[in-house]
This record gives C-alpha cells, structure tokens and sequence, in this order.
C-alpha cells in the first residue's frame, strides 16, 4: 500500500490556525488500527493512501489556537470503484420480459428492490477472475455471483436481523453454522439466511412469475471450481440496486466513511457523542454501517468496549455512551439532535435537501467541534443539494468563495479535458492502479468510444464528472456537426411548419420553424426562438447557473416584460414571422394552449394539436436522430437549442417506442419537443408534393 512521505498542511489552513501532528497521527492510528472488510483486502489492517491520509491528516489535524478542529464540514468528491459481479446467464427482470446479464445493455431498463423502473447507466466488461458461487433458494431458483458481490440478507439465527454481506461472507457464515451442528442434520441444513422479497413491479399486467413468500430463503450456497465469466452493471436508482432471477431477488451493487464514523463514534474522546450515518434511503446509510459494524468485529479494542444493535443499524460505544446511528432520507426525527459527527454517503442521491439541512443547520452548536464528513460520486441533477455543495467547493478551490470552516476535496476531469486520455484518468482517479485497475478504466473508456450512449456515465462514474444525465441519448459532436449556417432570410417565402411548447407563465417558451428540403441533397433547416419573463432573468442564471443573460445579449434568447411570459408578445412575434414564411401549421401541446391556440387560428394558421404519448412522438424522435446522424438537418449551432439537445432524457415503451422524458431529462428541453413535433409535420407533409416519409420508408428504430 502506498504511503504518504511529504504530506504538508492544506492550503486552506487559516492564518491563525496550526497543524497539530500529535492529533493527526492518532487519527491515522486509530484508522489504521482497523481492519479492511471487503474483497481482495479482506481482513487486512487498513493502511491509508496517501489522499486518504492527507484528507484524515488535513482534517483531525488543523486545529484553532482554542484547541479544536478548524474545518467543520468536508466535502469529498471521488469515482466509483468496481461493480460487485453476476453471470452472464442470471436472469433480469425488465418491462418488456426477462434478458440476462450478458445482453442486458446501457440506457436498458430495469427496476429497483421497490419495484420501480430505473435505468441501466453503466456496465463492465466480462471477467472470470473473481471466485464465484451458485447461491440456490428453496424454490429451486439459483443465481452465480461473484464474492464481492453485496446482499441486503436477513441473519435469522435468534433474532432476524438485516445485514449487509458479500458473497463469500454469507458463505463462510454458513459454513461455519453447518460446522457447529454438524451433528444434528436437521439444524444443519436449515435455512440461515433468507433475502426479502421485491415489491410490486410498477409495470402494465404481464405474466410473470410471483414469489409466494414474502422472503427467499437460501438452501445452500456452494463455491464453483471452474471460472464463470461475469458482469456487473449501475443503475440509476437512489439505492443502486436492482432486482434478478426468476424470483425478483434484490441485489446491491465505504471504507474510509466508515472509519471516520467510528472515530467520531469512539475515538474523538466526546462524551455521548451522537454520530449519524445518513443516505437517500434506509439501504444506502447501511452499507457504511455494515462496514463499520464488521470493522468493529475485527478489532478486539472495540469489540470488548462497543455494542452492535443491528436490527436498529445502532451501535453504542459503551465508556462514553456515544452512538452511530443510521438515518435517511425516507424517515427521519426532525428535532432532538445534538450532533458531533455527521457521515453523508452518495450525497447525490439525495431526494431533495431536507435531511441535509436538518442535520447540518444547528444541530451540532451545542458541541465544540462537530464534523459533516460528506462522501459522493458525482451526479447529474444540478438542481440538487450535491450540486450545491459541489459548487461552493469549486468555488473555494479556485480561490472564488473563502469558507476557513469548509475543506473541499475534489477529484475529477475538468468539463474541456480529453476523456479518453490516460493521464486524464490518472488525475482523476487517485486510486488508479492501488485498488482500481486502469485495465478496467481502458476496457470500459474503448466501449464508450464505441457506444454513445455509455460516455456519459463513463465520465460520471469513472472520472467524476457532473453529466446532464447518465444515459446520454443524442451524441453532442454529432449534434454539432449538423451546425450549418441557417440564413434566415434566404428562406424567405419558403414553406415551412412550427411546433409550440408552451411553458407554465414562469418558464421558458419556445417556437421552433422547420423547412422541409426542396432538394434531394438539402438538410431540414431549423430555427428555433425562445422566450423568458425579463424579471426574473438574473435570479435563474443564480440558481441554474445556465447563462440566460449572455444568450438574451447575443440574441439567443427573447424576454417580455414582468415576471410572467407575455404570450401576447410571442403571438404578435408568431404573426410577423407568418408574414415572412409560409408557415403551413403550427403544432402544439394540448396542455394549457387553449387561448394562445384560437388566437393563433384567429390569424388565420392551421393549428394542429399534437400528443406527447409514444403513438405521436416516437416516429417524429426517431427521425430526428436519424437526421442527425446523416448530417441531414441544420440548426445552425442555436446555443440554447444545443443545451436542450444535451439534457434529453429517452423513455421507452415495452413495444421499443420512444418519447423524452421531461421529469428525467435534468434541465430544459422545450426547445427540442417544439423541434420534434414541427419536424414531425414537415416529414408528413413536407413542400405539399413529397410522400411522407414514413410511408415510403417506415419508421427507424434505434
């Protein structure tokens, strides 16, 4: 394991402040009196890495002239390690039937232990070097794992309790069960573990299998000789975890967390310390719980001195009477906390920032000196509490914000570096090499060159950057390729269709002109326009940090009076442009349109309505796409069309129809709904003289 040699005190220790290495080092000893738990360095003393060090040395270490910690708050950003294994054969439950492992693929759908449809945002490349076992269940039902692979398990030996395990922990538990009453082959071969059952899937009535128990208990679990080739995929759930086999089994797909809770817990030296473990949901806090919980069993010290409530995912350090426990997102108290220590695991996937502010907003001011240790992998909603917090990092990193209390560490690629080169990866990643292997990183780096559709949660997941969503449906360089000068005014008089996606009063409005080809080699030609309230202009680039103002300057963007939308005003502007081009008919959305629509037929335009289901807007999406691909439509680079176009999110039906997604899609997509439905109407009716496209060609599916 690599060790730190020239660690020196952050830049952001406050002028007053010093470094204390006698703290610093017991902070690292404490750590490092514990034992790893998972995987290849199961049972291993946990030996910092160097960033790791350098975080633990940074924090415990920098102290006030008072004599307490200088930072109160520390914010780490880092990418994922590698997935937890499946064979290729074990069977995934999807909308549409069953797939499996080795044909399930990135932007697929598939549901979480809740019973609801996520999506499939990243996969790994097959490997046969993990130790695998056949777990089989009482319903005769089986499911190939790897042995880092994690369960959400019921140990119902005495009192159920819920647990956290790998593979090969529930094997070696019962194994160790089968030897103690070897003897009795009843006892023996009972059932120890029993996983919970899924919930209802949340899909149109199919005839799939139905677990008759509320539980799948496990009869036997054995370790297969030969080598089994294996994958591993994420999903976009808040859990990570997603459901397989036959029976709808849940499976789940942090150490240094974990280590800085127990040392909050018992070896901060704080009198009924309260530590708090917090996640999107109940699963998502236990696994660092689960962690500490095992490090606690390796370490005699604490072993003799802490007491594990599992079933309350508790634990009590018993000389100071101090806890650890878990909350989330889902339940939590609202008062009573006197907090020393917060740890917030995948911060990202926070539902909104309710518990964030509840847990870090005055509920430590009673101690002296209460830490938010705040753990994450990048997201891609920039309207989260992560976003936030992420930004006000950056911002004290380059010098922007200063915060002396706030310590910011974040590992990831800048928004303009190569994504594909090496030493990118090598910056990013600070564990590359020790515990990831940069073959993984080159392995899934090749298939995301050669996929569109998994760049995005390459970049996410694997060099830490903030992505518009984690499955990307319209590849950007292709859009920008169909970037071709559009002159307005030599389209003069030409025919030409409109799609109007009207915005609630407060939000953005656009109309979009498509102009079918009058020749063979012609693209579609596309100009968009947009509105805004003038108002409230500066207080969206504040909160969306999107650049409103500078396209209103550069032309991109129109604003009415108030702090509403004035359609009045887009009306009139819609007539003038009637003047100008022979706009055939206007297509909108049936919502909320009534007023706007009989005006705009009161001036004399065919106002067509257009549904927003499958039916109406997966021929018209998919044509777009195609489009774009064979360079076949130009837009002329409009930079807020081009926004829109990258926070697409795709929707898919079981028939294989598509439609974006306006609540995933993770910012505005106005602009490109208007450009669907108004290309919609030009390929059907183009110049009056052409056949409709989809009757002399068919419909593209991708």
């Amino acid at each position: 394991m690599r060790k730190l040699t020239d660690y020196k005190p952050t830049k952001f220790m406050a002028e007053n402040a010093h470094y204390d290495k006698a703290a610093a080092d017991y902070a690292v000893g404490f750590i490092e009196c514990l034992c790893h738990t998972k995987g290849t360095w199961a049972g291993k003393p946990f030996g910092l890495i160097d960033w790791q060090e350098r975080i633990i040395r940074d924090i415990f270490g920098i102290l006030k002239p008072n004599g307490y910690r200088q930072f109160n708050t520390a914010y780490v950003e880092i990418p994922k390690k590698q997935g937890k294994q499946l064979a290729l054969d074990t069977k995934i439950p999807t909308p549409s039937g069953f797939t499996t492992m080795g044909d399930i693929r990135v932007g697929d759908t598939v549901f979480d232990e809740n019973g609801q449809p996520c999506r499939v945002v990243a996969k790994s490349d097959v490997d046969d070097t993990e130790q695998a076992y056949r777990l089989t269940f009482r319903d005769g039902s089986s499911i190939v794992a790897g042995e880092r692979h994690l369960w959400n398990v019921d140990y119902i030996i005495g009192e159920p309790r819920s647990v956290l395990w790998t593979t090969g922990e529930i094997y070696s538990r019962t194994m160790r069960y089968r030897e103690k009453y070897r003897d009795n082959g009843k006892e023996a071969r009972r059932s120890i573990i029993r996983i919970p059952a899924a919930k209802t899937l949340q899909i149109e009535e199919r005839n799939l299998p139905v677990a008759r128990s509320c539980f799948h208990y496990l009869a036997d679990i054995v370790p297969l000789s030969e080598r089994v080739p294996m994958q591993c995929i994420q999903v976009d759930s808040a859990s990570h975890c997603y459901l397989v086999g036959e029976s709808f089994i849940p499976t789940h797909n942090s150490e240094l967390a974990a280590a800085v809770a127990l040392l909050l817990c018992c070896g901060d030296g704080e009198e009924r310390a309260e530590v708090y473990g917090c996640a999107a949901d109940r699963q998502q806090a236990s696994i660092v719980f689960e962690v500490a919980a095992d490090m606690v069993r390796m370490c005699p010290a604490l072993s003799k001195r802490v007491k594990i409530l599992a079933s309350q995912k508790r634990m009590v350090y018993l000389p100071t009477n101090s806890f650890y426990q878990v909350l989330s997102a889902e339940a939590y108290s609202k008062h009573g906390f006197n907090i020393h220590g917060v740890v917030f695991d995948e911060l990202h996937t926070q539902p909104n920032r309710k518990l964030f502010d509840v847990m870090t907003k005055g509920s430590g001011d009673a101690r002296m000196q209460p830490l938010y240790f705040l753990i994450t992998t990048a997201g891609t909603d920039t309207q989260s509490i992560c976003y936030e917090t992420h930004q006000k990092a950056k911002d004290i990193l380059e010098g922007r914000k200063i915060d002396p209390t706030f310590y910011p560490v974040i590992y990831g690629a800048k928004e303009d570096e190569d994504w594909t080169d090496p030493e990118v990866w090598k910056r990013s990643n600070p564990s590359l090499g020790i515990t990831v292997g940069i073959d993984k990183v080159q392995a899934a780096c090749d298939s995301a060159r050669q996929n569109p559709a998994e760049e995005n949660s390459f970049r996410q997941l694997r060099l830490n950057q903030w992505v518009k969503q984690s499955v990307r449906w319209m590849p950007m360089d292709k859009w920008d390729a169909c970037a071709a000068p559009v002159d307005a005014e030599s389209l003069d008089g030409r025919v030409c269709y409109g799609g109007l996606d009207l915005s609630s009063t407060m939000d953005i409005t656009a109309f979009v002109l498509v102009f079918p080809p009058t020749e063979e080699d012609e693209p579609f030609a596309v100009l968009p326009y947009f509105w805004i309230p003038e108002e409230n202009i500066d207080l969206r680039v504040r909160r969306d940090h999107v650049p409103y103002d500078v396209w209103k300057k550069q032309g991109f963007l129109m604003t009415t009076e108030g702090n509403v939308v004035h359609y009045g005003f887009i009306e009139a502007f819609i007539e003038k442009l009637g003047e100008k081009y022979n706009i055939r008919e206007i297509a909108f959305d049936r919502w909320g349109a009534v007023q706007m629509v009989q005006n705009l037929e009161g001036m004399g335009f065919t106002v067509v309505p257009f549904g927003q289901g499958f039916k109406d807007m997966s021929p018209p999406t998919k044509e777009l796409m195609k489009l774009t691909l064979e360079k076949k439509i130009a837009h002329g680079g409009h930079p807020v069309l081009r926004w829109m176009a990258d926070n697409i999110f795709i929707r898919t039906d079981p028939a294989g129809n598509i439609k974006a997604d306006k609540e995933k899609s993770t910012e505005r997509i106005d602009g490109v709904i208007a450009l669907i439905m108004a290309l919609d109407r030009a390929i059907r009716c183009g110049n009056d003289t052409s056949e409709s496209v989809y009757e002399s060609r068919g419909i593209w599916a991708f």
